[in-house]
């Protein structure tokens, strides 16, 4: 029988005796120094101290991590408290950045009330104060898109499309959507304020088959000012519509803006005395401006000049509304400020296009960053001035906008065989806007292929800037558009194969209306190359047969059926590869390709500078008989060949000689087209004198 030692005694006794009177089931065990601890959950508690002070964790240095943890964190939480409590002046300069407006270039005390810390600049990985209002969104109908029967209802999937449209490709930071909740069939979504209308403007658009429908509170949205703590809003107005007539100079058509920090009327009502209140400030002084100027017109008329001097600024995302508000000024002065890079003005990057004059002295960037003029040069090619000195004139600033691109705009390039493509295009636009249908029968096949992309990034004219964009709800779903839709099954399904296919989707499109080639030719940009090794649909030739590529750009409307009115205009660009076949002409659309975008105008292409001495090729001057096969590819004929047929017709519609004479005179040229028009004009001048 085995010895029994007398139970211990001492502090330890306790673990001890408490362990023993659990159930052994033999063999060594783990000494349990400390009952287990659980939360109110009845979760194990695994990392914080157990009830005699000695930390939980295993090891024994527990403790004393546990303990360094704590002073360590009441350390940070000390220095957070003393660095965040507001200086007499209301500027503290150990924190990291202070609110933009926040007694912007006052040196005077600011007024007594509760203020916290904020970052200056809310771009990416920037933190929001825990006392600042969000705006709340409601999104519906993303209930009846595909994306409903996904793992989680589709909503990830939704948020990520809400901050990914409305964020701009050129905005120096993200949208991005904080909170959301789940209400019945309604997505609530919180978003900064600034953020609001960015989101608002997505009402209507598609997401996975289904159109959204976006709800905004009013009460947060139409008086931006208000907070618990101000129920006088309307005041508020009244007191900004004030500031904005002081400072307003109708002489000089100057809206100046500087020192707001020191205005006694904004002080007096508190306007910087929270955090929300601040964020909110400067938005709503614009959107006062739209309801004073409500045309675009009104707008360029009445502000030339701004000036945001002395305001203490360290970037341009506070005020970045005034380029949405007045893109067309003239004059801006940035003076006096807290600009360290170009980083800090990122946001106004090629926003106002007819800059004239900026002033920015008194900002770190000129020490920093000494050449920075020469890409603010860049951003505005119209301006002249900078930081009152003239930097370029007025002749360089027209130059520098008229050859913003480095190859100069050129008239089409239109290299036509028998007038096929222009008779192509003649008959093939008015026949897709009247009877589709027979258009498909007319000169497509079973080979034939046709696709629609529409490109959303494409610019568009600033000419309809207060008309509401159209949507594209009626081409969504056809959009073969390569750089979005990267599914292969998707991509196939949406390529268009086979007369009765075409059919089908020529007349699931919308009406159209296109402009007449002939009276107005401005509206229509036609090109045309010939293209060998085309494949033989009759399978004769191994080689291939010639054909044409025909590149269309304009413009058109779409009609409403009921009124016939005009209910969306687009400009387009589209693609023709023809080739000999059963159609009308001889010839068949072996594949069409149509993109389609905003309304953008049609100034791209034309041209900067007409050549005189050219031979226009848009239109024929005369007509020349082509016999069969002429400048086309086929058996036995060199690719060399065929260009220079392609040559001699070119030089015969332009001239009026035979087929055979323009190919003589190309010969001794060395094949150069142009040198051959002009011995061609040089001989015809002689000629002349000769029988005068």
């Amino acid at each position: 029988m085995l010895h029994q030692h007398p139970p211990p005694t001492g502090p330890r006794a306790s673990g001890r005796l408490a362990s023993s009177r659990l159930p052994s089931r033999g063999g060594i065990q783990k000494r349990n120094t400390t009952p287990a601890r659980v939360d109110k959950d009845g979760d194990l508690v695994m990392d914080q101290a157990g009830t005699n002070g000695r930390a939980s964790g295993r090891g024994r240095g527990a403790a004393i991590r546990g303990s360094a943890r704590t002073r360590r964190t009441g350390a940070s939480e000390s220095l957070r408290a003393r660095t965040s409590r507001p200086t007499r002046t209301g500027i503290d300069p150990s924190a990291i950045q202070k609110a933009v407006l926040r007694g912007m270039g006052s040196s005077e005390t600011a007024p007594r009330g509760p203020r916290s810390s904020l970052r200056n600049v809310r771009g990416r990985g920037s933190t929001r104060p825990i006392d600042e209002a969000w705006d709340q969104i409601t999104v519906k109908g993303f209930k009846q898109s595909k994306a409903a029967a996904n793992p989680g209802g589709g909503i990830s999937e939704l948020i990520a499309f809400l901050e990914r449209k409305a964020t701009h490709p050129d905005a120096p930071e993200t949208v991005q959507i904080k909170k959301s909740r789940l209400e019945g069939d309604a997505l609530i979504i919180s978003v900064r304020p600034e953020d609001t209308s960015k989101i608002e403007r997505l009402n209507n658009f598609q997401f996975a088959g289904a159109t959204l429908g976006i709800e905004v509170s009013r009460s947060q949205t139409s008086e931006p000012l208000a907070s618990d703590a101000d129920s006088e809003t309307p005041n508020t107005i009244n007191v900004l519509k004030s500031v904005l007539s002081r400072r307003y100079n109708t002489d000089a058509k100057l809206l100046d803006l500087s020192q707001l920090g020191t205005d006694p009327e904004l002080v007096n009502i508190g306007m910087f005395s929270t955090t929300s209140r601040e964020s909110k400030f400067f938005p709503a002084l614009m959107k006062i401006c739209n309801s004073i100027f409500t045309t675009v017109h009104a707008k360029e008329e009445a502000i030339v000049s701004v000036s945001l001097a002395n305001n203490a600024l360290t970037t341009i995302a506070s005020v970045t509304t005034l380029s949405q508000t007045f893109p067309a000024l003239k004059n801006l002065d940035l003076s006096n400020n807290k600009f360290k890079n170009l980083t800090a003005l990122e946001g106004w990057r090629w926003k106002f296009r007819k800059l004239d004059q900026l002033i920015l002295t008194g900002n770190p960037i000129e020490t920093e960053v000494p050449t920075y003029k020469d890409d603010i040069l860049k951003w505005y090619p119209t301006l002249t001035t900078l930081n009152t000195r003239q930097i370029r004139s007025l002749e360089d600033a027209r130059a520098a906008m008229s050859s913003k691109i480095p190859i100069p705009i050129l008239g089409p390039s239109f290299r036509d065989e028998a007038a096929i493509s222009e008779n192509f295009v003649r008959e093939f636009f008015p026949a897709y806007d009247g009877d589709r249908t027979a258009l498909v029968n007319g000169y497509y096949d079973a080979q034939s292929t046709f696709s629609i992309s529409i490109n959303l990034s494409a610019p568009h004219t600033t000419e309809r800037t207060n008309q509401k964009l159209p949507g594209w709800e009626a081409y969504l779903r056809k959009s073969r558009n390569l750089t979005k839709i990267t599914h292969p099954p998707s991509r196939m399904s949406r390529l268009y194969t086979g007369t009765e296919s075409i059919r089908d989707g020529f007349t699931t499109l919308p009406v159209t209306r296109h402009p007449d080639l002939m009276a107005e030719p401005q509206k229509w940009c036609v090109e045309c190359h010939t293209i060998p090794g085309l494949p033989d649909p009759t399978g004769q030739s191994s080689s291939g047969v010639g054909g044409l590529m025909v590149m269309v750009h304009g413009e058109f409307a779409e009609v409403d059926v009921l009124t016939g009115q005009s209910t969306a205009t687009r400009s387009f660009d589209r693609t023709f590869v023809l080739g000999p076949g059963g159609g009308v002409g001889g010839i068949r659309v072996a594949c069409d390709t149509l993109v389609l975008r905003q309304y953008g105008g049609h100034d791209a292409w034309r041209p900067e500078a007409e050549d005189s001495a050219s031979i226009p090729t848009t239109q024929a001057q005369h007509q020349i008989s082509v016999p069969a096969g002429f400048a086309l590819s086929g058996p036995g004929k060199t690719e060399e060949q065929v260009q220079k047929e392609v040559l001699a017709v070119e030089l015969s519609k332009g001239t009026g000689m035979t087929l055979e004479f323009s190919g003589l005179c190309l010969e001794q040229c060395g094949w150069d087209l142009e040198g051959a028009a002009a011995s061609f004009e040089q001989a015809k001048v002689c000629l002349h004198a000769l029988s005068t």
